[in-house]
């Protein structure tokens, strides 16, 4: 075989690591099975070979997003997620000069929270008040990116590496319009980066480097997540001129209600936090988030004693799926110590109102022109009256406070505290 690619491709290790991931992402295992088989991944390699293998038509599935709307993904089959997986992670592999530093998304060991935190820590180095800077989003940019750069990025890798059968399949899905609509009917529509395949990851992050190399050579800081962008400095305004101006050239645009101007007194969020100078705290979408999860689990389910509701809280908050859970994904990030105090006092209310029955404790808001925080609570009819008839500690229930500070300490010293709840 001396197509580089593919034998890259179908390295045995790389399988191995797709179908680990793919148990963990409930693909059925008869399918994951066919796939450890060698004479499966020699036919699947001839087929490539022979210009006879196609990725299917993908299914499409609505997700909300936090405005009501929703977004459209592309869901492909099982073992063609496998197949993407392992394309996504072997095209970042072979092609890392084509993911500027600047952008940070889909990549491993980068996640949210560190991107945050470095934001929060290069805006409270900018001195003076007024803006800062501004965020940006662009408008569909999963939808709107036309063929030809997408065909450029494959040019890219077969330019450096050599021609390959495996990107002769990654086109040809590319260039393929069908899918599947939510009632199983095929239909045609181009699809752009066609978001939910695994390659869109990657696609996503060099479809913009020349855009991104030109920005972080302005003053300032520039980062960006996938379409999500920032900008903090002096040559904001130059900045978003040629924001505009490159993405025109490209057929792409912001959109215009995701363009935040940022002012050094207020508050604003970025990939799930919101951030005012080198304090970090959770988004307002997050804190909406946090009280339905807690009352679902606690006050608006009728049928739950005290020790249920406990243990139905430590779950969502400090066990999660076993690897991550609320507090490993932001108790490390956020470092408002008084909103991380809110919602505490919000989770102990709920759980004292479980053993009174008097469950009216108000809710959880959020204001961007908060000068020590973005949290606010709403009161709470039975809240004085809960805490004057229940003790100061839960039995069972660990605090945010305390369990922030034991993630802080190390993942062992946390891990420890949950496996004893």
């Amino acid at each position: 075989m001396s197509d580089k690619i593919l034998q890259m491709f179908f390295d045995i290790g790389r399988w191995k690591k797709a179908i680990e991931k793919g148990v963990l992402k409930d693909i059925r295992k008869d399918q994951l099975i066919r796939l450890t088989d060698e004479h499966t991944r020699m036919a699947m390699a001839d087929a490539m070979i022979q210009g006879k293998y196609e990725i299917a038509p993908p299914h499409t599935a609505q997700i909300p997003k936090e405005n009501g709307e929703f977004r459209t993904v592309y869901i492909n089959e099982p073992v063609d997620r496998v197949v993407l997986g392992i394309a996504n992670d072997l095209l970042f592999e072979l092609m890392p000069e084509m993911v500027h530093p600047s952008c940070k998304s889909y990549q491993s060991g980068i996640g949210c929270g560190s991107v945050v935190t470095e934001a929060s820590r290069r805006i409270a180095e900018t001195r003076g008040g007024g803006i800062l800077g501004w965020k940006s989003d662009l408008s569909k940019y999963f939808d709107s990116v036309p063929i030809r750069y997408i065909d450029e990025a494959f040019d890219k890798v077969e330019a450096r590496h050599g021609r390959s059968s495996l990107i002769d399949v990654l086109r040809k899905y590319y260039h393929n319009d069908l899918y599947f609509d939510e009632d199983n009917r095929l239909q045609a529509k181009y699809q752009s980066l066609k978001q939910g395949c695994p390659v869109a990851s990657w696609l996503a992050d060099v479809l913009l480097h020349d855009l991104d190399g030109e920005l972080s050579g302005m003053t300032g800081y520039y980062i960006r997540y996938s379409d999500d962008m920032l900008f903090i400095g002096k040559d904001y305004g130059k900045a978003m001129q040629v924001l505009e101006q490159r993405l025109g050239e490209k057929s792409m645009k912001l959109n215009p209600k995701k363009v935040e101007y940022l002012m050094s007194d207020r508050w604003f969020k970025f990939l799930g936090f919101s951030i005012k100078g080198d304090m970090i705290s959770p988004s307002a979408s997050r804190i909406k988030t946090f009280q339905k999860e807690i009352e679902r689990r606690t006050i608006r389910n009728p049928r739950t004693t005290p020790a249920k509701a406990v243990n139905a809280v430590n779950r969502y908050l400090y066990k999660g799926n076993g690897e991550f859970s609320w507090a490993t994904q932001v108790l490390p990030v956020c470092n408002v110590r008084r909103d991380l105090d809110e919602l505490n006092k919000f989770v102990m209310d709920c759980l004292r109102a479980v053993s009174t029955g008097k469950r009216k404790v108000g809710g959880l808001g959020y204001v961007s022109t908060g000068q020590d925080g973005c949290i606010v609570r709403g009161k709470g009819r039975n809240v004085k009256a809960n805490r004057g008839k229940t003790p100061g500690i839960i039995p069972g229930y660990l605090t945010i406070g305390c369990m922030r500070g034991a993630l802080l300490t190390s993942r062992a010293v946390y891990n420890t505290l949950v496996a004893s709840l």
